[in-house]
């Protein structure tokens, strides 16, 4: 008898910015910032040297900061009786893990709080309840809901997002 299939879905935000391209977009902006704060420096406005250092602190903060929320992850693995959930950053391994009964267990996707939240995506399981998916968008949530059913379940199959409109009707306007 053969082994069980195993899957992993890894959920990440989408990290467009690498280290190298953050190095240099600090060091162009750093340079130009500096250039013109130098040449008024040389005109006599020297107080605009503190103020362009203290804009470069704030951008260099906020791109480490984003540097570092692209690097959690959340890898979901799909066994043969289990579902397990690792939280984490990538390169440090998981700081937290939940395991879930495979059976047992139902995907929600639910409307946020608010009216302009963005929706929720839950795996529930006997009154465990674990939030997945936050730094994703309603709809690749919505499609990660869907093939979370399908391997929960496999013969589940959902509804595609949008029906496409026939050619026909294409065609006749």
């Amino acid at each position: 008898m053969s082994s069980p299939l195993c899957t992993h879905l890894v959920i990440g935000p989408n990290a467009s910015l690498s280290r190298l391209q953050a190095w240099g977009f600090m060091g162009l902006l750093g340079s130009v910032s500096l250039a013109i704060g130098g040449f008024f420096a040389v005109q006599g406005f020297w107080p605009i040297l503190p103020f362009a250092g203290l804009e470069l602190a704030a951008v260099g903060l906020a791109l480490g900061h984003s540097l570092r929320r692209n690097a959690y992850r959340e890898v979901v693995s799909f066994e043969a009786e289990t579902i397990s959930i690792a939280f984490g950053m990538a390169g440090r391994g998981a700081a937290a893990q939940v395991k879930l009964s495979r059976s047992g267990t139902r995907v929600l996707l639910e409307s946020g709080p608010h009216r302009n939240s963005p929706t929720q995506l839950r795996l529930s399981c006997g009154g465990q309840t674990v939030l997945l998916g936050r730094c994703l968008t309603d709809a690749e949530r919505e499609r990660i809901a869907m093939r979370m059913r399908e391997l929960i379940h496999p013969g589940w199959r959902g509804q595609p997002l949008r029906q496409p409109a026939p050619v026909e009707s294409w065609l006749q306007h």
